[in-house]
């Protein structure tokens, strides 16, 4: 069992009549990307502003490497770094290599592994072409793995990733997430991660927090989860979109969600397909696909979300 390197225990943060974080406790072990996941407002961010130090919390303890964040915050940001709300923690009128450079250097880096960890990340996030170009010209793809590189210009043991693949396009998302998974495999690094992006989440880490209006609901391997809430449906994708009554005969058989012309249905057994093609055949619309599907692990977050809030 890997060493803990992040261990937050009865975490308590307060808005006035708001309960941003509710008690949670969660340990990070080194060498893992642990993910946390939940809907908007439900404390993720102001967990990964907790640990760095960046909000005074009104209870619980955090250590990072077994030193307190309360008490030693100079000491435990030596070895972790962070990108937090998109790319606004980088200069956008500089270039990717001024801004490696000037991060780098308030680290106290001398110049020639400056000049070395530069080149590095700069081939690594594939930033060669453009390092000599102003940011603020870049798509926000190409800011976001900027601030990416700019986070481990000076080589931190730890990461806390805020969102980094929001509004990036599926090649971006890949090259973030290959050079996140070589980075843990070949330097040991630990990662805490917040998305919305499940199919990221689930490509990248193993463990995943969920967390709902403060609260740690679940705290299991993506596995474990998917053995858990594993439920097959069928996907059918018809000649017309199902709307009014065609809509309300497919509902009465299971649990439906549509989405244009393509249905998802959950039923019991597969007998109950037999109703389905007389009800589709008696509306005269026609089937153009049909598939089994196993739930996802979008599919089980908003399935405990909705629990949750039952």
């Amino acid at each position: 069992m890997s060493q803990i390197c992040i261990r937050v225990k009865d975490l308590l943060k307060t808005y006035k009549d708001l309960i941003a974080v509710n008690r949670i406790s969660f340990d990070v072990r080194a060498g893992e990307i642990l993910g946390i996941l939940g809907p908007n407002g439900s404390g993720k961010t102001t967990t990964l502003k907790s640990i760095l130090g960046l909000i005074e919390f009104d209870e619980g303890t955090i250590e990072v490497n077994g030193v307190s964040v309360t008490r030693q915050r100079k000491e435990i940001l030596k070895n972790v770094g962070a990108v937090l709300e998109g790319a606004r923690n980088i200069y956008w009128h500089l270039s990717p290599r001024e801004n490696l450079t000037y991060f780098a250097g308030i680290r106290g880096i001398p110049e020639k592994a400056i000049r070395e960890r530069a080149t590095y990340l700069l081939e690594s996030m594939e930033l060669s072409d453009v390092a000599d170009k102003e940011i603020r010209q870049f798509s926000s793809g190409m800011k976001q793995k900027c601030a990416l590189a700019c986070a481990f210009i000076f080589n931190p043991s730890i990461l806390l990733l805020d969102e980094p693949t929001l509004g990036l396009d599926v090649e971006i998302r890949r090259t973030i997430r290959d050079w996140l998974l070589k980075v843990v495999k070949e330097e040991g690094k630990t990662i805490l991660i917040t998305s919305h992006n499940m199919d990221f989440v689930e490509s990248i880490c193993e463990r995943i927090l969920i967390i709902r209006r403060g609260e740690i609901i679940s705290h299991e391997t993506v596995k474990s989860l998917k053995e858990k809430f594993s439920r097959k449906h069928f996907r059918i994708d018809l000649e017309n979109e199902p709307q009014g009554r065609l809509l309300d005969e497919i509902s009465a058989l299971g649990n439906v969600s549509a989405s244009g012309r393509s249905i998802r249905i959950e039923l019991e057994t597969a007998n109950h397909l037999i109703p389905l093609m007389r009800i589709l055949d008696e509306a005269e619309t026609h089937m153009l696909d049909f598939r089994t599907v196993e739930n996802d692990l979008e599919d089980i977050f908003l399935e405990m979300i909705r629990e949750e809030a039952e």
